[in-house]
């Protein structure tokens, strides 16, 4: 997720319960439910697309969660606040048991969003290791000595539960770098190939359950943006297909990777951006093993923007007839590009936030996308920051990260509404 979307406080569609521990029909929200129920979109049509390995293995993924600002906290992006490191972003660690509350609350995958530039050594090697960062993280607790081992311990609380687990790179800022000249492409290109040798090395072996993405949201806007016409646009596609493609060829080439299920990153994981026919999915040495990988925060006057005087638009509310069309036509366009021609769909962050927005109409939108991505066969992942206070307050995400393990009680309707 892009830095200016981390104040979102999202939602889950996915809980029974208050807590994992407490799993209750007397938790369920009272009322009309039926306000929520997804109508005017398409019913299941698993059963109209083509079936290969990737696509079910998509499909058994079920409803899943990102555990974001943790091992994705970053230093910089000009804010006082925002330190390298685990707990740099206001979260507690991860701990087995909060990986174990959230299969408790239902979810069957989790992305793991992990930011390695603060952990990586210099050229030629880039080697990954404690923090490199001048001065140390600077967070309480201090940053886990070795990235790589500190990441493979999540990892394995994961897949020790029989979870899915995507795990990615997340805010490396010099892959952008790319689009400067193509001495700096060769570069990235290498670093890129440098850091997944790495991390392939270090899974090799490992559940098939574990997934590895290639990148988080890249594209290059300093050459074309989709407000100024053409140019660049190939160029552009074009450096975002090469990384991905090099991605693809450095992890196949690391012994006990060479069936590894590979999650590709769109352009922008941008909707619209990726069904286009610049967007090309690498070459692979085995079939149906690779999917695309899509976010999904539309209309953004809805689901991002929090201000009523926005300078770019403002909604406080969703669900009207041409909402829905809207999302259906979204959906069928990477039905169109990417299912029909049996390539799976996982939808790795959704969300909106809670600022200034009509409760219901929020809860209607995750309620909505969460079901037409299922009976699409799509995995959907919700973008999920912690329920955590600082500086600012009581704000975040859905699920507090340190015991007791509590979803906020608005999301409780999920089994009532969604037919899984």
């Amino acid at each position: 997720m892009k830095v200016t979307k981390f104040v979102f406080l999202v939602i889950i569609v996915l809980a029974l319960a208050v807590c994992a521990t407490n799993s209750s029909s007397e938790n369920l929200i009272s009322g009309d439910l039926s306000k929520y129920t997804p109508v005017g979109i398409p019913a299941n049509i698993t059963n109209d697309l083509p079936n290969n390995p990737a696509m079910a293995f998509v499909r058994d993924m079920g409803v899943g969660i990102n555990i974001g600002n943790s091992l994705d906290a970053a230093s910089g992006f000009d804010n006082e606040y925002w330190h390298s490191g685990e707990t740099g972003w206001g979260n507690p660690l991860i701990t087995q048991d909060y990986v174990k509350a959230l299969k408790e609350f239902g979810y069957k995958s989790i992305r793991l969003p992990v930011t390695w530039r603060d952990f990586m050594g210099p050229a030629p090697d880039y080697l990954i290791g404690g923090c490199q960062r001048p001065g140390g993280c600077n967070n309480n607790p201090p940053c886990h000595p070795n990235r790589m081992d500190r990441v493979e311990e999540v990892v394995n609380w994961i897949l020790d539960e029989g979870l899915y687990c995507i795990l990615n790179v997340h805010h490396e800022d010099w892959i952008y770098e790319a689009s400067k000249n193509p001495a700096n492409q060769a570069i990235v290109t290498d670093c890129l190939e440098k850091v997944w040798k790495q991390i392939a090395a270090r899974f090799a072996g490992k559940s098939e359950k574990l997934i590895f993405e290639s990148m988080n949201e890249v594209g290059f806007d300093d050459i074309w943006n989709r407000y100024g016409g053409n140019s660049g646009k190939s160029q552009a596609f074009g450096i975002l297909n090469n990384l991905n493609q090099a991605f693809v060829n450095t992890v196949r080439a690391v012994p006990g990777n060479e069936n590894r299920f590979l999650l590709i990153a769109g352009y922008w994981t941008d909707i619209d951006a990726t069904c286009d026919v610049l967007f090309k999915m690498p070459n692979d040495t085995v079939s149906n093993r690779l999917i695309v990988s899509v976010h999904y925060y539309e209309p953004g006057t809805f689901c991002i923007a929090e201000e009523r005087n926005n300078s770019w638009g403002f909604r406080s509310g969703w669900g009207s007839s041409s909402d829905i069309n809207n999302l259906v036509s979204q959906f069928n366009k990477l039905r169109n590009r990417f299912l029909n021609n049996g390539i799976p769909v996982i939808l790795g962050e959704y969300g909106v936030t809670m600022i200034n927005k009509i409760e219901d109409d929020r809860i209607k939108w995750m309620a909505y996308v969460t079901q037409i991505s299922l009976n699409y066969g799509i995995n959907p992942v919700l973008w999920d920051t912690g329920w955590k206070t600082d500086h600012r307050g009581d704000h975040g995400g859905e699920i507090k990260r340190d015991p007791p393990f509590l979803m906020r009680e608005s999301l409780s309707y999920k089994w009532a509404v969604l037919n899984f």
